[in-house]
């Protein structure tokens, strides 16, 4: 009886966080099916029918997407995603390979060396990357903003490539030498195929943090702001839009996350935790 208890106690909470936690969106979804008009007349919860919820989040979508430019926000943001992911993905695995599993001198000093970088707020880091993107001329470019969040995600991508190498033996890499495998040839044949799961952990997270990062582009770049900037003006410098086409911005710029997290859900967990173990 106590176990039953306890156990209907617990999907009671689970049930009333999941309403807590889906009725931002659910109200996302019932704003974007109705044009201004409807937003201002209509209770809140009336649907609008079904013709006319296709005809307003079509009107909604191209508002957003062309007039408040957040197909062009989109695409910065995609570019800075993309590669910071791959970029501290790729990077990462080639230190944590070389750390763990080569005659690298002092393995410790040089993890903790990039490592550190972890340990600061990440606002200690604007005005120094604003000065030095200024000398190299690389401020406001898509170039800039892309070494810089590079740059910042890697600690953490090392962090996760380096614990996942000690899950693998050594005597792998330890056979290819004395098949006469080279070091790259034992990383591109033995290392990337088994870091699978930890790739996946590094590129959801690192794709996820600087898709929904406000802070550096908006202090690096004027003219080539990501989605969130894009966002978070729609209401003031680039005109007053409506609430409809605002959460449908706010709907766009969410789909990315939802859709990467859905299809890498598997692996996503699998290598996180094998590289908790350590």
């Amino acid at each position: 009886m106590k176990h039953i208890l306890v156990k209907i106690l617990v999907y009671t909470i689970l049930i009333v966080l999941c309403i807590v936690w889906l009725f931002p969106l659910v109200s996302s979804l019932i704003v974007i099916t109705k044009d201004i008009e409807d937003f201002n007349t209509l209770p809140f919860w009336q649907p609008v029918g079904i013709e006319k919820t296709f005809k307003n989040l079509a009107s909604n979508f191209l508002t957003a997407w062309k007039e408040a430019q957040i197909g062009f926000a989109f695409l910065n943001t995609a570019i800075y995603a993309l590669s910071a992911g791959i970029g501290s993905a790729i990077l990462a695995s080639l230190a944590g390979y070389a750390m763990v599993h080569t005659n690298v001198k002092t393995p410790h000093a040089w993890f903790i060396g990039i490592f550190i970088g972890n340990l600061f707020p990440f606002q200690l880091f604007l005005i120094p990357l604003y000065f030095v993107l200024k000398a190299l001329h690389l401020y406001d470019t898509r170039l800039g903003l892309v070494i810089a969040y590079m740059g910042i995600c890697v600690p953490f991508a090392l962090f996760v490539f380096r614990n996942y190498a000690y899950t693998l033996p050594a005597e792998l890499f330890d056979a290819a030498k004395v098949d006469g495998a080279s070091r790259w040839a034992a990383y591109t044949r033995i290392f990337l195929p088994m870091a699978r799961p930890a790739f996946a952990v590094v590129f959801c997270f690192q794709f996820i943090w600087t898709w929904n990062d406000l802070l550096f582009a908006m202090v690096l770049s004027e003219k080539y702001r990501p989605i969130m900037n894009t966002l978070g003006m729609l209401s003031g410098s680039r005109g007053s839009f409506p609430p409809p086409v605002i959460l449908m911005g706010a709907v766009i710029a969410s789909l990315p996350t939802v859709i990467l997290l859905l299809s890498l859900q598997k692996t996503f967990i699998r290598g996180f935790t094998l590289t908790a173990e350590k």
